[in-house]
């Protein structure tokens, strides 16, 4: 008579039981969504903090070396155009100076004029006063007057429009004679004294006698 219960396989190994694990698994399915949900959002925090968003956390030290390079380079960026904004003011400054110089030189050489000749002195006391106003404008620029008059010729704020014959050795060299007086605005040179300087020249009386045969 032939059984009917189900025999083993020769050979075949039997079943073993799920791991705890694996049963849980097996067993809940919610588990298995949570868990990779958590990795995930693990890796997407690991990956905002290698990119410096740290949500209040401290960056790391590449991160901080960075944020101190940008600002060394926005505040040299910063000096750079505050030293430029104030070098073209002072050119602006210096060239409306310069523009107004031949104005002061024509009240001057209207004063000079009307002194020597029958002006109405209320007349040349305003251009006087207009005079004097201007230059205090240009004063408060910073323009300081150049006197060279009796001064020793200097090619560095002098500019030698003549020569004029002197006997007097002290005055050899030295400005006898000033067209214009120069001007100089913060140390800086506007425009040289336009000079005559003296060039000693010997009396008649002391030159040689010429010689004849």
């Amino acid at each position: 008579m032939v059984s009917s219960e189900p025999r083993d396989p020769i050979g075949a190994e039997p079943e073993l039981p799920a791991s705890p694990g694996e049963a849980a698994t097996i067993a809940s399915p919610e588990a298995t969504l949570e868990a990779i949900g958590e990795a995930t959002a693990g890796a997407a925090a690991e990956a905002a903090f290698d990119r410096g968003e740290t949500g209040g956390r401290e960056p790391r030290g590449t991160d901080r070396q960075a944020a101190l390079r940008a600002l060394r380079n926005l505040e040299a960026t910063e000096a750079r155009l505050e030293r430029n904004a104030r070098r073209e003011a002072e050119e602006t400054r210096g060239k409306l100076v310069q523009e107004l110089l031949p104005v002061l030189d024509n009240l001057d050489r209207t004063i000079r004029a009307a002194q020597g000749g029958r002006s109405d002195p209320a007349l040349l006391e305003g251009v006087r006063m207009v005079r004097q106003q201007l230059e205090g404008v240009l004063r408060g620029y910073g323009v300081e007057r150049i006197e060279a008059l009796g001064q020793r010729f200097d090619p560095a704020v002098h500019e030698a429009i003549g020569m004029i014959a002197v006997d007097d050795p002290q005055r050899h060299g030295a400005v006898v004679h000033q067209a214009e007086p120069g001007y100089r605005m913060s140390g800086r040179l506007l425009r040289p004294a336009r000079v005559s300087v003296g060039k000693l020249v010997a009396p008649p009386h002391s030159r040689p006698a010429p010689y004849w045969r």
